[in-house]
């Protein structure tokens, strides 16, 4: 069962996927709540700390529902395509104001995330891939996973965040094609190249159907 603290949120998320984070403010959100603003400042200073919460928050739920996602797939490559999928799918029913926040918190607490291992761990998807796709075969036993984590995330928020790259105006499946996969096979044992080719045909079909 939730407690206060989680359901206020719970709810700050839902808001903010449907109004965005400048209309929000601390009085609507205790009135949509039912709850007094005093609760609501007993728990956070301020908009801006519910704000960094409530991402912290998003992510955490959306790795969770990933890592359900990844349960039913044969390898870790597959893994990674579904993943890759959905987050797509999520990208297209967001507004792109929403976006740049929730990016903008990202971008906050990822030195918190670095300072703590182990939420770190919990933050990164890529690190249970990376796990996985090692005792699969399909990546590199001798890697360092902590290091290789690190960078993905890094490049992953790189790819978002880089003035230059938005300035190239370059699509999802460009970014797939010569960032992340060639990154991927760099890291793969035969095994794993092998089926990044085979799930790239796939995926192309699924971009090519987008059009």
């Amino acid at each position: 069962m939730m407690d206060t603290k989680e359901k206020i949120l719970q709810r700050t998320g839902e808001l903010f996927r449907m109004m965005g984070m400048k209309s929000l403010t601390m009085d609507f959100i205790a009135a949509d709540l039912g709850i007094s603003k005093r609760t609501l400042y007993e728990l956070f200073s301020d908009k801006d700390s519910l704000m960094l919460h409530t991402i912290d928050y998003m992510i955490m739920e959306s790795n969770k529902r990933l890592l359900d996602l990844m349960k039913g797939t044969e390898n870790v490559i597959e893994a990674i395509f579904v993943i890759i999928v959905e987050q797509q799918r999520q990208m297209m029913e967001s507004s792109p104001v929403i976006i740049e926040d929730f990016q903008r918190y990202i971008m906050r607490l990822k030195s918190s995330y670095y300072d703590n291992r182990e939420k770190c761990r919990e933050f990164s998807v890529s690190y249970t891939l990376l796990e996985r796709g090692i005792r699969e075969g399909i990546f590199r036993e001798e890697l360092n996973i902590d290091l290789v984590d690190t960078f993905i995330l890094e490049m992953i928020i790189m790819f978002h965040s880089s003035h230059a790259l938005k300035m190239m105006k370059m699509t999802r499946k460009e970014a797939l094609e010569n960032i992340f996969m060639p990154y991927f096979r760099g890291i793969s044992t035969p095994t794993g190249v092998g089926l990044i080719d085979m799930y790239v045909l796939k995926i192309n079909k699924i971009y090519k159907q987008e059009r």
